[in-house]
């Protein structure tokens, strides 16, 4: 597979597909609620039809996975995955921090990966081995180290609450030097780009957290799990960013897990 072609076709197909997503911000769509009470409309599932056409002619032996219709032939080697809008409440209320993501994978792993931001006009792409860019300009994660004075983005109050995790999110509040809420991809595009130093996020899938993964290790960060040593794009946590920071958030977490024993 030729990753830099892959990803040219994934920008290409995005043009057309962020033109039909602005096309339907700021409009009154019918909102309907999905099994995990997360919000859908015909924005998201036109745009994830477009992108399985597109893919499924252009890269007939790869699976797909996405958000809206599910998996397809995602035992195969090389696997694409989709979300077509990543941030649907905030696209439905009229806030311009939601995305468009893709990743392809191979044996599991993210080896491409784009989040743009179509209302921004911002498009960030990497490639295993090559970095990660916005335009011509190469991201790199900062390289702050101290917490007390570090900026973090969060997920949503509501996934640390749903997650059992708001312990975690009331001591970030206290011991960082600024904690604030930019949900999503958003989020961890900040921490790639080091507007942020890192990113916790309690609560995600694998369609969104594989291009963050891969965007932000290129960038020089970390992509790591709430516990553990793998980096799971499937585990459904995610801490990204300034590597060092990414190990001290995990050990406030280690910390919180270890005094609920006692």
């Amino acid at each position: 597979m030729d990753l830099l072609s892959a990803k040219d076709a994934a920008l290409s197909y995005l043009k057309p597909v962020s033109k039909g997503i602005l096309n339907l911000f700021h409009s009154k769509l019918t909102v309907q609620l999905k099994d995990d009470q997360s919000p859908v409309t015909i924005a998201d599932k036109r745009a994830e039809e477009f992108l399985r056409k597109k893919i499924s002619r252009d890269f007939p032996d790869c699976g797909i996975i996405g958000e809206e219709f599910g998996e397809e032939n995602s035992e195969r080697e090389w696997v694409w995955t989709i979300d077509p809008i990543d941030g649907t409440r905030s696209f439905i209320r009229g806030i311009p921090l939601f995305s468009i993501l893709l990743a392809l994978l191979h044996k599991g792993q993210p080896v491409m990966g784009v989040i743009c931001l179509p209302a921004l006009r911002e498009t960030a792409w990497a490639v295993k081995g090559q970095g990660a860019f916005i335009g011509d300009r190469r991201l790199r994660v900062s390289s702050h180290t101290g917490i007390a004075s570090a900026t973090v983005a969060t997920a949503d109050w509501y996934c640390f609450k749903e997650k059992k995790y708001l312990q975690l999110l009331q001591r970030l509040n206290r011991d960082s030097g600024l904690a604030r809420t930019y949900p999503d991809a958003f989020g961890h595009l900040l921490a790639a780009r080091g507007a942020v130093d890192v990113m916790v996020d309690p609560w995600a899938y694998i369609w969104d957290f594989a291009p963050c993964k891969i965007i932000v290790e290129e960038a020089g960060g970390l992509f790591a799990n709430f516990t553990g040593r793998k980096g799971s794009i499937c585990e459904g946590t995610a801490i990204t960013g300034n590597p060092a920071l990414v190990k001290k958030v995990q050990k406030l977490i280690r910390d919180q897990e270890n005094a609920k024993r006692y």
